[in-house]
């Protein structure tokens, strides 16, 4: 499953739109298997550079929407 996450008007936020991705200060992209192994991760400062700590939070948010995503999707195919 994937995820965008990035920090929109100072705030970490999972999920972006469109318009929250258009103008978010960084902006993420975050893929992971089923078991929460790293598939790809891609994070870009669009408006402004994030430091480690920053990243760490929407690493996190990636982690928890990720897993959420997952559940619902085995959850859809009856596992």
């Amino acid at each position: 499953a994937a995820l965008s996450c990035g920090i929109y008007q100072g705030l970490p936020v999972a999920d972006l739109d469109y318009d929250e991705d258009s103008v978010a200060d960084t902006d993420g992209n975050f893929v992971m298997t089923g078991s929460g192994k790293l598939v790809e991760i891609q994070a870009t400062a669009e408006g402004a550079a994030f430091d480690e700590a920053e990243f760490q939070t929407l690493m996190d948010l990636a982690k928890t929407g990720i897993a959420e995503l997952v559940a619902l999707q085995k959850q859809a195919v009856g596992l």
